[in-house]
């Protein structure tokens, strides 16, 4: 274990934590606030939820990591608790060794997107992740507050980026090997972060273009369509697959 980054996490996910308690987001048509459902609850114990799929437990051994995704936002907790995740992190909190997955439907409508995303990763020669934890993982969102009332819509830019000077420390701190972005705006904001704040791109096809990765110092940034079904369909499973299998293994 490296105790530096090992307590630069802690240390960042009390940060977050914090930051959400005292300043949620309120906008006209979405709202972004901490995760906790319960009274007193320490729901999240990581820097996203997202994170208990893959990469929990990071500060206790602090792997290097090979893989890691950024995904836009997390949903309603409210809702994914109905779906099956939030036990699972509830038993993960209290030792249990369970996935994030477990007992969970991966061919419901909520659930699409996760399911696409194991699919996809096989590609990279990581089976089954949504039963097997991968030590070389590390899952996260671009936004680290939590969605109310609604999975998806009214995300701006702007509000994605609340969070890029956490995202960036994250990063600093993991220091991965390779960077997987879901989505056009995910991909813009991260590449602003990390490279150029000027950069600006409007077409997936054109942001991911030959397939050759942006680069932060020795990180190579990959850009992918969103694994849900506008994403996919808008990208075409083919070069969805072909833009995948360029990650570098």
């Amino acid at each position: 274990m490296n105790a530096k980054k090992s307590a630069a996490y802690c240390k960042l996910i009390e940060n977050v934590k914090n930051k959400y308690l005292k300043n949620p987001i309120y906008t006209k048509n979405l709202t972004l606030g901490w995760c906790d459902l319960r009274q007193g609850e320490d729901l999240c114990q990581e820097i996203n939820l997202w994170t208990y799929w893959q990469g929990r437990d990071y500060a206790k051994k602090t792997p290097h990591i090979k893989y890691m995704l950024i995904g836009q936002d997390f949903g309603p907790p409210e809702k994914e608790e109905l779906n099956g995740t939030i036990a699972n992190v509830r038993k993960m909190n209290d030792g249990i060794d369970v996935m994030f997955h477990e007992n969970v439907d991966l061919e419901a409508r909520d659930s699409q997107t996760d399911k696409n995303i194991v699919r996809y990763f096989e590609l990279l020669g990581k089976n089954e992740i949504d039963k097997k934890k991968y030590p070389d993982l590390f899952f996260c969102n671009c936004n680290l507050g939590y969605r109310r009332d609604k999975y998806s819509g009214n995300m701006t830019r702007k509000i994605l980026a609340n969070d890029a000077a956490e995202i960036k420390s994250l990063i600093d701190i993991i220091e991965p090997e390779n960077i997987i972005c879901l989505g056009l705006d995910t991909s813009v904001v991260v590449i602003r972060t990390l490279i150029d704040k000027k950069f600006s791109c409007n077409r997936v096809s054109e942001l991911i273009g030959t397939g050759e990765p942006y680069i932060y110092g020795e990180t190579y940034i990959y850009p992918v369509a969103h694994p849900g079904y506008w994403g996919t369909s808008t990208r075409g499973e083919d070069n969805v697959i072909a833009d995948w299998r360029r990650i570098r293994k």
